[in-house]
């Protein structure tokens, strides 16, 4: 079995797209092979299991988000003038700006009853299987057609 299981399972943390969850409620997704879907858990909370049949999914995969926090010029004003006085007041509020902060979700399309849809994830860093889950997934997605190249161009 291995040293971190079969690599059927993700803990997550759910964003958005799987009803009756809410923002940030900590999830498990399972592929189950044998049933060929994906369930989806809430790891603390009472909530109904969610399934999805892989047959309805058209891709899935990492997306890297750039989220800007904003930092406040008045709360480094404020620490530095507690810590060191005016002159630190003043050194808090110049160093006070933005930050950017990379973000990775997982993201799943699937077709739903109203057309495409999509549930996002984001992981929390414990999941020592995520390539082999994500390589074992892909074995049961369609495969994409890519269109062929031309093999003469006439302008």
């Amino acid at each position: 079995m291995g040293l971190f299981g079969k690599g059927n399972i993700l803990n997550m943390t759910h964003h958005e797209g799987l009803p009756g969850y809410s923002d940030k409620t900590a999830i498990t997704m399972e592929l189950d092979e044998e049933h060929r879907c994906l369930i989806f858990k809430a790891r603390a909370f009472k909530k109904p299991e969610i399934k999805l049949p892989l047959s309805k999914v058209i891709s899935s995969g990492n997306v890297n988000v750039a989220e800007i926090e904003q930092q406040s010029k008045v709360g480094g004003a404020i620490i530095g003038g507690l810590l060191f006085g005016n002159a630190g007041a003043i050194v808090g509020a110049m160093t006070a700006g933005e930050k950017q902060k990379i973000k990775t979700l997982y993201i799943i399309n699937y077709e739903g009853e109203a057309g495409t849809k999509a549930i996002v994830l984001h992981d929390n860093g414990s999941n020592m299987n995520f390539f082999k889950f994500q390589k074992k997934l892909q074995e049961y997605l369609p495969k994409q057609q890519t269109k062929e190249q031309p093999k003469e161009i006439v302008l």
